[in-house]
């Protein structure tokens, strides 16, 4: 049969038999831009043309050679890019299956958590990039023991054309080969050291990036339960003093929502609930009356002290929920009053006015609206205006009663 008959056999040759013919022999790395000589042998194209200029011989068989008698191998060049694309692909199938492999077969079938998937990913790429490091080191190696070989044997052919006795041939035959000896095991053991180190730095660098999942950054939720609020989604970092950053979430949250934090008064509180641990309002009511008026302990509920991390202090886990309980005072808390006593110059405010009809006039400010102007057929007149003075028509046609 031809080989065109047997192409689609399923035949597999090692890349490491055929990058001794892959390689050139004056620079030791893949062949570029081929060139073939007179007598047969392949080299880079640049490294040929330096040789050739200098010394006029072929490196491999001393022939004679001009620059006229360099060839490029355009179709090895091609075969080269071929092995080079195979190799890839193959590379990648391998660090894929040895990715896979990091499973146990036993549990191969068992669904992976969501942090065991984001461990795995990162695992994949990093085994991957490091794994192919290792190979770029073992192949320097092999064309360091290649070159080795290669020189040993070029010093015993030119001692094969010396004049030197047998026992002086013998003798400088052997303390070429104990040198030879020598070398390799010094290349063997950097190579060994080399690995050793790469994986002792790999380890060190693993330990402290990635950290206990009990110090990560946890997302928790805020829970005002006599005002209704609900801030989802704070990030409690493990350096973070809890009641600090709580108490700064929920007056930004507040300023933006137009009611701003007042006051935060003396008996306030801050209780820890676990992700297990959370109930409904009235139940969470109860049990915070039992923690704090009759010293009752539930388990993964704990109230915080002003300086408390609750990420490393308490294992806080994320999804967890922090109840505030006492008074909080907001300005929609305060006393109703009309915006002629609130009015300051120097501060731009918007104020939404309105129109009483069965009062018959208008610019009466929204708190007038509320309580002078109860039950009254009230509609708006202009909205968002920003007023230069004291401006509300109620005190003037002596309707306030704030």
């Amino acid at each position: 049969k031809s080989m065109m008959e047997e192409s689609n056999l399923p035949l597999t040759v090692s890349i490491s038999k055929l990058e001794d013919y892959l390689q050139c022999s004056i620079c030791m790395n893949s062949l570029s831009s081929t060139t073939v000589t007179s007598c047969g042998h392949r080299y880079c194209f640049t490294c040929i043309k330096e040789w050739v200029d200098r010394k006029h011989t072929c490196p491999c068989c001393n022939a004679r050679l001009e620059q006229s008698s360099l060839i490029k191998d355009h179709q090895f060049d091609s075969l080269i890019a071929t092995i080079t694309c195979e190799r890839e692909r193959e590379e990648e199938k391998y660090f894929e299956s040895l990715i896979n492999s990091v499973s146990h077969e036993e549990t191969s079938n068992i669904p992976l958590s969501p942090v065991e998937k984001v461990l795995q990913s990162h695992l994949k790429r990093s085994l991957a990039a490091h794994e192919k490091y290792l190979q770029n080191l073992r192949a320097e190696f092999h064309r360091k023991m290649v070159t080795l070989d290669r020189e040993h044997c070029k010093a015993i052919s030119d001692l094969q054309i010396k004049n030197l006795s047998q026992e002086d041939l013998t003798q400088q035959t052997s303390d070429l080969n104990n040198t030879l000896i020598d070398q390799k095991k010094s290349l063997q053991e950097e190579l060994e050291t080399c690995t050793r180190l790469i994986a002792d730095a790999f380890d060190k660098h693993l330990q402290s990036h990635i950290p206990p999942l009990e110090v990560l950054p946890m997302k928790v939720s805020i829970n005002v339960l006599d005002k209704s609020i609900h801030l989802s989604d704070l990030l409690l970092a493990p350096a973070d003093v809890a009641v600090t950053r709580i108490k700064l979430a929920v007056e930004e949250a507040m300023k933006a929502k137009g009611n701003p934090v007042v006051s935060w008064g003396d008996d306030i509180h801050f209780i820890l609930f676990g992700p297990f641990a959370k109930s409904n309002p009235f139940e969470k009511q109860q049990m915070i009356r039992e923690i704090l008026y009759n010293g009752l302990e539930y388990p993964d509920v704990h109230v915080l002290s002003p300086d408390c991390r609750p990420v490393l202090q308490l294992g806080m886990k994320p999804n967890s929920e922090i109840v505030i309980h006492g008074s909080l005072r907001c300005e929609s808390d305060l006393p109703k009053r009309c915006f002629v006593q609130t009015f300051k110059k120097d501060k731009k405010e918007t104020v939404d006015y309105f129109y009483c009809k069965q009062c018959s006039f208008k610019w009466i400010c929204r708190p007038c609206m509320d309580v002078c102007h109860k039950g009254h057929d009230v509609v708006p007149y202009i909205m968002n205006h920003v007023p230069e003075w004291a401006c509300c028509y109620c005190p003037r046609k002596k309707k306030c009663v704030l």
